[in-house]
């Protein structure tokens, strides 16, 4: 069988393209340096030219993911096709395959100091995308406000503090749609918007 040549560059991406799949399936403690090449056809040396160890690979899985995350929410927000209204509730909902995704893959403390990292850089990500929405929001006359941008700064780190904190107390991700849900009035009174324009469905 004729061994297929690729640039290193092209390597690597495949070896974070299924590290990023596999942590996210399996969970990291039970994902191998093993599973990672043998998934993209390569060998233990093909890897560790890319990569030191597992520990690495998957902190740059996981920067990857949140740059994924933080384009997801722009390409979501920013996209004219979908009602203003539906783009919201989209949001919402890529933002749960965020929080089980990092369900999925903890299991070590070294995984919470990654992921610890990784939010500030995913919420500051957020911040432009949404001061956009909110925006044309404004320039609709479905909500008002007098600094767009840090209406966005309150919104998203708000949404993103009351998320952690009451599923810690509940001890249960699954109450975060719930959260979502629930938050939609707060949401609402800080863009002075309507509350159905901000309702999220469970």
């Amino acid at each position: 069988m004729t061994r297929v040549v690729k640039q290193p560059e092209e390597r690597k991406e495949e070896l974070l393209g299924v590290a990023i799949k596999l942590f996210l399936e399996k969970g990291y403690v039970h994902t191998s340096v093993k599973d990672i090449y043998t998934a993209v056809g390569g060998s233990f040396g093909m890897f560790y030219h890319h990569f030191k160890s597992k520990e690495e690979i998957f902190e740059a899985a996981m920067n990857r993911y949140t740059d994924q995350f933080v384009k997801g929410i722009s390409d979501i927000l920013q996209n004219a096709e979908i009602p203003f209204e539906q783009r919201y509730q989209l949001v919402f909902s890529h933002w749960l395959g965020l929080i089980r995704g990092r369900d999925q893959v903890r299991g070590t403390q070294h995984d919470v100091d990654v992921f610890r990292a990784l939010s500030g850089k995913m919420l500051s990500g957020a911040i432009h995308p949404v001061t956009l929405y909110i925006d044309e929001g404004v320039e609709r006359g479905l909500m008002s406000t007098d600094n767009s941008r840090q209406s966005a700064i309150v919104l998203v780190y708000g949404l993103f503090g009351l998320t952690q904190e009451e599923r810690n107390r509940l001890a249960c991700s699954a109450n975060a749609s719930h959260i979502f849900a629930q938050a939609s009035r707060l949401v609402s009174l800080l863009l002075g918007a309507n509350e159905d324009t901000f309702a999220f469905t469970q």
